[in-house]
Formats: structure tokens, sequence, C-alpha cells
């Protein structure tokens, strides 16, 4: 029974946060749906890093950030909710260095990132980030929002490839160890943003 209510749970989250509805996901020449997400994910990022950090993040920072997942969201086809809620699972959008190595917003080890630079170097190339040695990505990982979130989203990208869309196991696979309790942390975290905002 419970993993019949998993894989239910998946689906569903799975048919809301990818391109079964068509309003997950940001198309490039539709500036309203554009607008709704950055109005959205301004007033969201403000109100969750004030929660962790207990301060206002800078206008410039919270623009990079939205910047960065609005992009993401449209070169990888995924709902930038998804990734709002994975960067809100990770730091609360705290720029953070973990125990591990781990760098940044979305919490990414250089390697682990030089490996989806490697893995989809059009895209990066395309936005201007042609380095690929892991020094300069370990500085950039921590200097730039946009980067880091593109790389992030990249990697979730590549978990759902290689576990054939399975959207909950790709999400406990993000933090390591495909784990379930991550997994189910993310996805209430995206049904609390659509009870919050019913709007988006």
């Amino acid at each position: 029974m419970k993993k019949f209510i998993i894989i239910a749970l998946s689906i569903i989250v799975s048919s809301m946060v990818l391109s079964l509805n068509p309003l997950t996901l940001i198309d490039e020449n539709d500036s309203k749906i554009d607008l709704k997400y950055k109005t959205f994910l301004m007033d969201f990022v403000e109100q969750q890093y004030y929660l962790a950090a207990g301060k206002p993040m800078s206008n410039e920072r919270k623009q990079q950030i939205v910047n960065g997942i609005i992009e993401a969201s449209k070169q990888f086809e995924i709902s930038p909710l998804l990734i709002a809620a994975i960067i809100d699972t990770e730091t609360n959008f705290r720029n953070l260095i973990g125990s591990y190595g781990e760098v940044g917003y979305m919490q990414l080890k250089p390697t682990t990132a030089k490996y989806m630079i490697d893995k989809y170097p059009e895209i990066f190339e395309k936005l201007g980030y042609t380095e690929k040695s892991t020094d300069w990505i370990e500085k950039r990982l921590l200097t730039d929002p946009m980067y880091n979130i593109l790389v992030g989203t990249a990697y979730l990208n590549y978990l759902m490839e290689i576990h054939e869309g399975d959207l909950f196991t790709a999400i406990g696979w993000y933090n390591g160890g495909g784990n379930e309790y991550y997994a189910k942390k993310v996805i209430f975290k995206i049904n609390s943003i659509n009870i919050k905002y019913p709007t988006i």
C-alpha cells in the first residue's frame, strides 16, 4: 500500500511539475506567464530567505536568483516551482558551503558540476559559460547565482534521465542515496507553494 501511495504521489507531482501541465513550464514567447512566475518567485525567495537568515535579501541578489530559476527552467524544461522547491530545501536561498564541499544555492560539489557541464556543453556555451576547469567552476558556483542554478538544474535533469523520468526517485537522488524523506520534503514544498500561491 505504501509503495502504491508513493507511486501515485509521484505521478501526480510529475504531471503538476513537468510538461503534462502546460502552465508549469515557461514558454520563452509567453511574457505573461514569465511575469507571473517572476512575481511569485520574487515574493517566495524573499520570504524563505528572511525566515532562514533573519534579514532581507538584497534586490540585486534576489533578481539574480529569480532570473537563474527562470533561465534554468527554460533551458532544461523543468518547472520553476520544482527548481525553487529544491533550492529552498537545500539552503533556503542562502549561498552556503556545505560540510562535504557542496557549494552555493543548490549545494553542488565542483566535481559533479564539472560532469554536468561536460554532459550539456551546448547549453552552458550558449549562455557564455565556456570555462571548464574545476577551480573556475568552484568559484563560479559560489559567486554566480545563475550559474549555480543552471548547474543544479542540469543535475536534476540528468537524474531524471538516468531514472527514466521517475520524478520521485530523481528528487530523492538529488540529495544523494535515493533519499525518500528528502523527496517528500521537496514535494511538500511544491504543494505548499501551490496552496499559498493558487493562481500560478
